[in-house]
């Protein structure tokens, strides 16, 4: 902060405390001589500082004079003066965002295709979490492999943190998993959390050996598919996101039939 207007002071209130402090006191009309602020200005300056609590008025004598208060105690007024205004302005938000979802939501069109990419590990995890946390109705997780880039231990967890708070907000998750996949996942998650996600519904975890790839289909319509570096297989190129029904149906069409013949898991 390079001055007090960046706390909320007019220029001229800025001014005005300014020229107190190097006065100590002094009446408006000295104040307005040292600060530079206009004499019709000066009142409004002086009474802004004096209702935020930052001069002293003596009010026994004639002209009154003014006093500031210390410069720490002043910015201490000032930024929780601010504090309070913005959590005022943060609570709105808060309260008008429902509103605002619906009212976007009215507007909204579905497109029929739309697609997507991130690339690299890094983006495609933000895209990905972006679109489970985007899920209003189902999701389905697909893996059959991990990618070499992927931390198992930082990334898991975070993936089933998502998941969870999906579960929470009524959103159906079927995640179905090869056994190197389920192995790993079993290391990476403590007990405690993978045996309180299994037992959340609607939550179904099954494992298979008839799947191929690791794809993500959100709501029954959007696929995230994982592409891998023809260079190098176990390395993750990126992250397509397609909203596609046709091709959505398509994939669930796949998903259910290794679904069916998955071996259930019901505890870890």
């Amino acid at each position: 902060m390079e001055s007090l207007r960046d706390l909320g002071l007019s220029s001229y209130e800025d001014r005005a405390y300014r020229a107190l402090l190097a006065l100590g006191t002094g009446t408006a009309a000295a104040v307005a001589e040292e600060s530079g602020v206009p004499k019709g200005r000066i009142y409004d300056a002086l009474g802004g500082l004096e209702s935020r609590g930052l001069v002293r008025v003596q009010t026994d004598r004639e002209p009154k004079r003014y006093a500031p208060v210390e410069s720490a105690v002043a910015v201490d007024r000032l930024v929780e003066a601010k504090r309070r205004e913005l959590n005022r302005r943060i609570e709105t938000y808060e309260s008008g965002k429902g509103e605002l979802i619906d009212r976007l939501a009215d507007a909204e069109t579905a497109d029929d295709e739309f697609w997507t990419a991130a690339v690299g590990a890094d983006d495609s995890l933000e895209l990905l979490f972006e679109r489970i946390d985007a899920a209003e109705e189902s999701i389905v997780v697909v893996a059959t492999d991990v990618s070499a880039q992927f931390d198992v231990d930082r990334e898991g967890p975070e993936l089933l943190d998502r998941l969870l708070a999906a579960i929470r907000s009524g959103v159906d998750v079927s995640v179905l998993i090869s056994p190197s996949v389920f192995d790993d996942a079993r290391a990476a998650v403590d007990e405690d959390r993978a045996t309180l996600t299994i037992a959340q519904g609607p939550f179904e975890l099954r494992i298979t050996e008839d799947a191929y790839g690791n794809f993500y289909l959100i709501d029954g319509e959007e696929v995230c598919l994982e592409v891998a570096d023809p260079l190098s297989p176990d390395r993750l190129f990126g992250m397509l996101d397609l909203r596609d029904r046709g091709f959505a149906a398509r994939v669930n069409d796949g998903f259910e039939a290794a679904w069916a013949d998955g071996r259930i898991v019901d505890e870890v």
